[in-house]
């Protein structure tokens, strides 16, 4: 099941921590989407976290991270030559 959360919920001092908030905890982290089709529709609408840059999801599909630069959609993912780091710059709309 994919993981639909996009936001980190936050708990008050003294609050009973009850089925539902643990299972709404349990899903925080990056969200994970079926295709771009349905990472797209989930943002912005009412009730719908808006789009930031620095928001990453995971794409089924293409088995492909991505984060949100701003303005695109860019592959994250990271590939070691000798004792360098690269990173992905692929951009995807």
């Amino acid at each position: 099941m994919p993981n639909t959360q996009v936001k980190v919920p936050l708990f008050a001092s003294a609050e009973v921590l009850t089925a539902s908030n643990m299972n709404i905890s349990a899903g925080t982290g990056i969200p994970v989407f079926a295709t771009t089709v349905t990472r797209d529709a989930a943002f912005g609408g009412a009730g719908e976290k808006l789009l930031a840059e620095g928001q990453f999801a995971y794409i089924e599909a293409s088995d492909e991270l991505q984060y949100y630069d701003g303005a695109n959609w860019v592959a994250s993912g990271t590939s070691t030559t000798s004792d360098q780091l690269i990173l992905s710059t692929q951009v995807f709309s």
